[in-house]
């Protein structure tokens, strides 16, 4: 496993809650190796009240302050991380801080939600929300970023347009954006594979191709396919056609080969989309169901189909 996100990675504003005897320990640590609480307050650049808010836990205590700490203390701070057990939430509805498992290390399961990420999932600078009308996806979602994080994630849901949406809490978010996802609008984006993904093992590669092309890919029944595509302004096609050309060569590390981008098709909304299908012949579709698949099961059946059919043709 790689670590992608940890204490150094994280802005100086995040509030964390650390282990309650590591806290108190590391507070004391300071103040004996300056020479006590006002030496320790006048290098933190803050009053001996707050000093004795974060040394018992009344306040979450920010990043920049642990920072210096680790060097008051000489005390590594991939041992302080370990010792984080929350993160501030800023939810205005829930507690103030959930649970969370840290560092933030490459697997299967983060791939997944990048990819989510990249396709029907959207990440602002409030909150990382999905949405979909396959509850299957939905409850995919939940799990994987439960299975990242901690259980205490819960979103919040909400129905809409004949599906559901799910929103995680803002520093959530943070976290996700720092592992890859991209911030912001994606048609306006200019966004990649993550390194760790493209250098992951293939059970990292295929949980993430399997989030983009249950987001974003059909199948074609008649032409005995799978297409994927995705759209981006004028000016980031050339963007695009790297990031699809990304997504065909991790496939071929699969053995599924793919026919070449088709020209940009101009969509109503002023964006161009630009798509790329699977080569349809038995053994390359059969690979792609058993390597890759799909979550969502109207697609997992229409390919099913197409195999079958195939087979009896």
């Amino acid at each position: 496993m790689q670590k992608l996100v940890g204490l150094e990675n994280l802005p100086d504003a995040f509030g964390v809650k650390l282990e309650d005897n590591f806290r108190k320990a590391l507070f004391n640590k300071g103040a004996s190796m300056v020479g006590g609480v006002r030496k320790l307050a006048l290098l933190l650049n803050c009053d001996r009240t707050a000093i004795w808010q974060w040394k018992t836990g009344k306040i979450l205590t920010k990043i920049d302050l642990l920072k210096k700490l680790s060097k008051i203390t000489k005390t590594d701070l991939e041992k302080i991380e370990s010792k984080i057990i929350a993160i501030r939430s800023k939810r205005k509805r829930n507690e103030d801080f959930i649970k969370i498992k840290f560092p933030i290390f490459s697997s299967s399961e983060l791939s997944l939600i990048i990819g989510k990420g990249m396709g029907d999932g959207s990440l602002s600078k409030k909150q990382f929300s999905y949405f979909n009308q396959s509850r299957f996806l939905i409850n995919e979602t939940i799990d994987n970023m439960k299975t990242i994080f901690s259980d205490d994630i819960n979103p919040e849901e909400f129905e809409k347009d004949d599906g559901w949406e799910i929103e995680f809490p803002t520093n959530v978010g943070k976290l996700l954006s720092l592992a890859g996802a991209p911030l912001g609008e994606k048609v306006e984006l200019d966004f990649v594979i993550p390194s760790w993904v493209r250098n992951g093992d293939l059970e990292i590669k295929s949980k993430f191709l399997r989030a983009l092309f249950d987001d974003e890919a059909y199948v074609d029944v008649e032409g005995k396919t799978i297409v994927f595509g995705m759209s981006k302004k004028e000016e980031l096609l050339d963007s695009l056609k790297k990031f699809l050309n990304g997504l065909r060569e991790l496939l071929n590390e699969f053995k599924i080969e793919t026919n070449p981008l088709r020209k940009p098709q101009l969509n109503e909304s002023g964006t161009y989309q630009i798509y790329f299908s699977l080569k349809n012949y038995l053994q390359n579709i059969v690979n792609f169901r058993e390597k890759i698949g799909f979550t969502d099961v109207e697609k997992s059946k229409k390919l099913l189909n197409i195999i079958t059919k195939q087979i009896n043709s």
